[in-house]
């Protein structure tokens, strides 16, 4: 069963990168702080809180999440990859 983050991140059904807004983002946001490892992105992005504005601290906390569980490119772009990664394992 998928996390209330990760149905937020997916609700969307849009990709996410630099500059994009929105409740989605903010899902996405809450998701990575509570499912990534706890490295340095994430704890940046942990001490601002969830913004839903996707940065550059969300792009590196995104790229150390998928990096942490084999997605590549972990490239710190939200979109089919990632997409269906998280429909498959959260």
């Amino acid at each position: 069963m998928q996390s209330l983050a990760a149905q937020l991140a997916l609700s969307g059904n849009r990709s996410l990168t630099i500059g994009s807004q929105g409740t989605d983002v903010w899902g996405l946001q809450v998701f990575l702080e509570l499912s990534s490892n706890g490295g340095l992105a994430t704890q940046k992005l942990s001490a601002i809180g969830p913004t839903s504005y996707f940065g550059s601290i969300t792009q590196e906390a995104l790229a150390e999440y998928q990096q942490s569980v084999g997605i590549s490119p972990a490239s710190g772009y939200f979109g089919p990859i990632t997409r269906a990664y998280l429909s498959g394992h959260e």
